[in-house]
This record gives C-alpha cells, structure tokens and sequence, in this order.
C-alpha cells in the first residue's frame, strides 16, 4: 500500500515521465536504466532466451519458464527495499530480478513472480545505493507479448510506525510488549516536563508512544527493567492523544540500573499514554515493556481481574473472604458441599478455540477449589465447570472456550478453615480442529509407485527435507462472518514458498491424482488464498488471511483445502525426482 500511495504520488507531478527504454531481449545486452521512476517495456518481438528459464524461485503453476522476456540492468540510487511493479498492465506476466548487471547465472534469482495483482506481477527486494541488479519481464504464457510500464520505488529505512504519539500504539491489559526505538526520532511532546528532570535532562530521545487501555482500577507496575540493554526512560499521560505539556502523571529514569520503572494509579477502561525512550545521547535498541495491573481488590465477582490467554497467574488469597456468589453451584458440589471459600475472581479471554483447562495442580500448596462461568463479572448462569481435589487436594477442570471470548474464573479454597496464600493457576487450551485431513500419502490410496506409501500417517507425499511429508491442519472456527480459521502448515522445506489453496471438490473421490512429488486432493473453482514463507522450523500458515472471505465462502459450503510448495532439492531428494510438491488435502464444512 506504502508503495501505491508513492507511485500516486508520483504520477500526479509535473515532472512525471516514462523512460523511452524498452528492455533488450538478449541480457548479454541488457537495456541499462538507473534510479525511481517509470521506464517502458516492449515484448512484442522478443523471444524465450536461455537464462532465467528454470529458476525454482519461478515455479508457479507447473511451469518456471519465462516467456517472451526482454531485460534491463538496473542500478539502484538508495539503500532500502525496492518494489518493482507490473500492476495496472495488461499482460500475463512474470518477473524477476538477479544479482550484479550481467546474464545470471543459473539459480540465482533473487526473487521471482506470478500474479501478484491479478494476471501481474510484482517484486520486492533489498538494494543498495550505486549496486546493479538484472531486471527480467516475461509472460507466463509462450505466446503471451505486449507493451506496458514497469514502475520502481526504493523505500529507505523507516522509523518505528508509532515514532509520533499521533500513531501511539494501541496495547491493553497486562503483558510484555516489544519495543523498538532503533530510527525513532525526538519528537516534540513530552520533553520538557518537570517530573522528568534527571541528572541534567528533562527531554526522553528516540521516543515511541503506545495508548494503553487499563484493565482493571489499582496499580499500574510499568517497567523496562531486566528486559532491554538500552538506556531507558519512561513517562505516562492521562487520555489516549497527544499529552499536553506538563499533563505527565509519571516518569522515570534508572529504578534498575539504566532501566526504568514507574508505578500510576489507573482506573479500569481508561487510556493513557505511555512514552518509551532513551536517556539523552544513549543508544537505541529494542527490548519489552513488562505491564502489570495490582487491584487487590477481586474478592468480589463485580472487580474481577483481567487477564488473558495461557501461561500461569500469579494470585493471593491470604485475606481473601468468601462471596455470596458461587456457593450453590450444583456442579461444584463435592464431599458434601457445593461452596468455595476464600475465593478471588478473574475475567479471562481466551485466545484460541479449543479445550481450555485450569489447575491449580502446580502452583498450589492448600486444598484448593476452583470454577469456571461464562462472560465477565458476577455469574449469572450456572458453572460451566468445578472442580475440587483432582490432583491430590488441589484442582484441575476442562471446559470448551472460543477464541476472543470472556469467562469469570473462581479460585478458592474446599474449606473455610484452610489457610490460604499465595499461589498460582495455570491455564492451558488444546485447540480443537475445524475440520478434518484426507487425502494421505501413506499407502491408504492409489498412487505411482514412486509415491505409494512414501508419507506418514496423516501427511503428505515425502519431501527432501521431511521424509515424513507434509502436513495441513487447521484452528480456529469456521463460522462465515466471525471467521478465525488459520490453516497451518508443517514439515515443509525451510526457506521456501508455498500457495495454500481452496478447491470446491475432493479429487478423485479424496484419492487425489499425482503433480509432481505429491497428491493434487482438491480441485474444481481453485481460489489461491496466499503465498507464505516457512520459516526455519518448516513451518507457515495463513495468519491474516481471513479464508472463509478469500475463498468466496458462504453459510452451509463444504471445501477443501491444500498446501502447494516449492522443493528445490526434490529432484534429488523427494519421491519422483521434481521440485514441488503437496500436503495433504483438509477438509471444513462452513
């Protein structure tokens, strides 16, 4: 979007031209061009050269040629990321850029692509100021030619997005949360307030902002301290905007060490502002902002404590009392009583949909009793679960949670006479799956006899780097309108691309037919939801895709859906010799 709003931009001046250079179609003689701008393309009497044919990063639709393609060596005039950009042309194309300013070698593309913007395409990479890089366009068909404009931006170095309190990062309740003032500029709120003078300086460099929303009324502990190397400074302002000058409610530099740490009275639902920075002169950095909200005050359901997703909560209940609510709990009648004594309260969100479960079992040494209710606050309906003595006198209870939503937790005591203290509860969710796998490379179906049996239980065909395969799975809930459904990917060669896909049939009756090293199991209407990366573990999926509206989904569809990926080694390495293969196929009734 950053690169369309500068080409916009571009376009509306005075001074905006195209480059009269078309591209030569040998890259021996590679038309030279240089710089930002828009410089003009003419296939139409090109032919298919030999470098640049059989790249891996080129591997789209069964096919790594590029067509038709004429080149240009290119120098960059900045340091930063360059986008190269085919979007708005007419042609089928494809696109590619290589090191240094002669013909590539083979396999060196630096980055490849197809159909970035419908039928075009587009690149993004590092450059640097004065350095070449070949330029190849070509059409994904091998009768595919035309005339267009490739457009080329270098987008430097950019301070952090939240540099300015005008775009303050918007965080709630408690937590770590990152920080990063390398770029960060001075900027002109927040640096000249009394309560901030220390050894000389009043002012907070490399400043970033974030708009915090208080969970509860209590305490505020805001604290840098054994979480960064840099030299920190801290301030906090009433109001989620820009502060006014001498509006700071707090502010500190060195509670430990370089670090800082500030305590603020908030109330539950109010913003405020956080400022981040360094001591003047010091060095930036990054590291986490630790957020803890101190109530003392959830020993009534109407004050409970927020909190959210998994991990262990630290409480106290050495003067914790008994409430009225809770205590008639059919489901929390054991041993002849269905109260909970000495009990604390806790609004907690869960993150994921699954099996949530919560215990007392590690972190508890008095005979404990706990309970689960739907929504925040007081209960109003009956316990969704209770539990007294699961693991010897403490407890253990499993309820299913959705994702994003809020349940009242109540962690007591059996009886009114035990001694309680501090302790803590653990919270744990086993996600539930959407849907279901089929379509497996472990011998249960027709395949070649390169691929038959090859894939573990449950997976894909094998891969170079995973001779078990592949494996698609999926979290979330597949509701059309609240849609959280991620599909994940693992097993997969590191490093390299893959498409997740939508298909509105199970090929072959769920067999799937052999593409290259794997299964093809869904078909018919293909939608392409995304391309991802995996990462070093083998691993990717489509976090911030929402599938259900990429995939044209509507109420009562049933689809399947399949994970296509790049390996480049499988020519050696996997089951038939080629260099892309499949996961298995996943299925999800919406």
């Amino acid at each position: 979007m950053k690169f369309n709003y500068l080409l916009a931009a571009f376009v509306a001046t005075s001074a905006f031209t195209v480059a009269a250079a078309q591209g030569s179609d040998d890259c021996s003689t590679a038309t030279a061009i240089a710089g930002q701008g828009a410089f003009a393309w003419d296939t139409t009497l090109a032919t298919a050269g030999v470098e640049g044919q059989a790249e891996a990063n080129c591997l789209f639709f069964g096919s790594s040629a590029m067509n038709k393609d004429v080149w240009f060596s290119w120098t960059a005039d900045a340091t930063g990321t360059a986008t190269v950009s085919l979007c708005g042309n007419t042609l089928d194309s494809k696109l590619a850029s290589y090191p240094g300013g002669g013909c590539p070698a083979n396999g060196t593309s630096i980055v490849c692509n197809d159909d970035s913007c419908g039928l075009q395409s587009e690149i993004s990479f590092a450059v640097n100021n004065g350095t070449s890089y070949m330029v190849q366009i070509g059409a994904f068909s091998a009768t595919g030619t035309g005339t267009g404009t490739m457009n080329v931006s270098i987008l430097g170095p950019q301070p952090p997005a939240n540099d300015d309190c005008t775009n303050a990062a918007a965080i709630a309740g408690d937590g770590l949360f990152a920080f990063d003032t390398n770029l960060a500029t001075v900027g002109a709120e927040g640096q000249t307030e009394a309560i901030c003078l220390f050894f000389g300086q009043s002012g907070i460099d490399s400043d970033v902002w974030y708009s915090w929303t208080a969970p509860a009324s209590g305490t505020a502990v805001i604290s840098t301290c054994g979480l960064t190397g840099v030299d920190t400074k801290l301030a906090a302002y009433p109001g989620g905007g820009c502060p006014t000058a001498g509006s700071s409610l707090v502010c500190n530099d060195d509670t430990c060490g370089l670090q800082s740490e500030l305590s603020l009275a908030v109330t539950a639902g109010s913003s405020y502002m956080i400022q981040v920075g360094t001591f003047p002169g010091a060095a930036q950095g990054t590291g986490s902002l630790a957020i803890k909200t101190f109530t003392g005050d959830n020993d009534h359901c109407s004050t409970p404590v927020a909190i959210a997703g998994q991990g262990s909560f630290a409480y106290d209940a050495t003067n914790a009392t008994t409430g009225l609510e809770g205590q008639a709990e059919a489901a929390c009648f054991f041993f002849g009583s269905s109260n909970v004594h000495k009990d604390l309260w806790f609004s907690w969100t869960a993150d994921v949909t699954g099996d949530a479960t919560v215990s007392t079992c590690a972190g508890a040494t008095f005979d404990t009793k706990i309970a689960a209710y739907a929504g925040s606050g007081c209960p109003a309906a009956p316990a969704l679960a209770c539990n007294d003595d699961s693991c010897g006198l403490q407890s253990s209870m499993t309820f299913p949670v959705v994702a994003g939503t809020t349940y009242t937790l109540q962690i007591g005591t059996f009886s009114a006479a035990t001694t309680a203290g501090p302790a803590s509860f653990d919270v744990a969710i086993a996600p539930t799956e959407p849907g279901s796998g089929f379509c497996f490379c472990d011998g249960t179906g027709a395949a070649a006899p390169c691929l038959a049996g090859t894939g573990a239980a449950g997976n894909g065909c094998a891969n170079s780097a995973n001779a078990a395969g592949a494996h698609l799975t999926a979290s979330g809930t597949a509701t059309v309108g609240s849609d959280t459904v991620v599909l994940s990917g693992s097993g997969l060669p590191t490093g390299q691309p893959g498409l997740y896909f939508q298909g509105e049939n199970a090929i072959n009756g769920g067999l799937g037919v052999v593409f290259g090293d794997g299964l093809r199991c869904a078909g018919q209407n293909v939608i392409r939801l995304g391309v991802r990366v995996t990462d070093g573990t083998g691993a990717s999926d489509t976090t911030g895709i929402t599938v259900s509206v990429k995939g044209g989904v509507t109420v009562g569809d049933l689809r399947h859906y399949q994970l296509w990926y790049r390996d480049p080694n499988g020519g050696a390495g996997g089951p038939c010799g080629n260099v892309f293969n499949l996961s298995n196929g996943y299925t999800i009734q919406w």
